[in-house]
C-alpha cells in the first residue's frame, strides 16, 4: 500500500541521482492513476526505473530539449514477465499518454502526460531517438 495510490508512495518517483540524493520529488497525480490504470490492467507490480528528474540531474545530461520527467510527467517503466512490445501496446490505449518511448536495448518503455497536441511516439536506438513510424513499428514487432 503506497501513500500516493494503492500501489505507489512517493519513494517510487524520487530523483535518483548522486547530486540531489533523492530528496526532490515531483510527481503529476494524473500520471500516479495511470500507472494504477497499468497496473490493474496486467495484475503485476509496475517496475519504475525513473520518473521525476532534478533540475542538476537534467542539466548534468546536457540534452537540447525540456523534458517531461523535470516537472513530475514522466517515467520509465516495465513490468517483469510482460513484454515490452505488449507493455507499449497497452499503453497506447491509455488516455492522457501522449508522450511514449520504446527502448528496446534498456528494457523499458517512456510514458508522460504531456499535452495531446504535442503527443509524439518514438524508439531509441543507440544515443538516437527515431519516429516511431509503421516501419519501425514492423521492425520492433508494435
Amino acid at each position: 500500500m503506497g501513500d500516493l495510490s494503492e500501489h505507489f508512495s512517493h519513494n517510487d518517483f524520487k530523483c535518483r541521482c548522486d547530486l540531489c540524493k533523492g530528496e526532490e520529488f515531483r510527481i503529476h497525480l494524473g500520471l500516479v492513476g495511470i500507472l494504477e490504470m497499468i497496473a490493474e490492467h496486467f495484475k503485476k507490480k509496475i517496475l519504475i526505473g525513473s520518473a521525476y528528474w532534478c533540475e542538476k540531474y537534467y542539466e548534468s545530461l546536457n540534452r537540447n530539449r525540456r523534458s517531461f520527467h523535470t516537472n513530475g510527467k514522466a517515467a520509465h517503466i516495465r513490468i517483469d514477465d510482460v513484454p515490452l512490445t505488449e507493455l507499449f501496446k497497452f499503453a497506447e490505449t491509455v488516455p492522457g499518454l501522449n508522450g511514449l518511448g520504446f527502448y528496446p536495448k534498456e528494457n523499458f518503455i517512456h510514458i508522460d502526460t504531456r499535452p495531446e497536441e504535442k503527443k509524439e511516439s518514438w524508439v531509441k536506438e543507440g544515443e538516437s531517438y527515431v519516429p516511431l513510424t509503421p516501419e519501425k513499428r514492423r521492425q520492433y514487432g508494435i
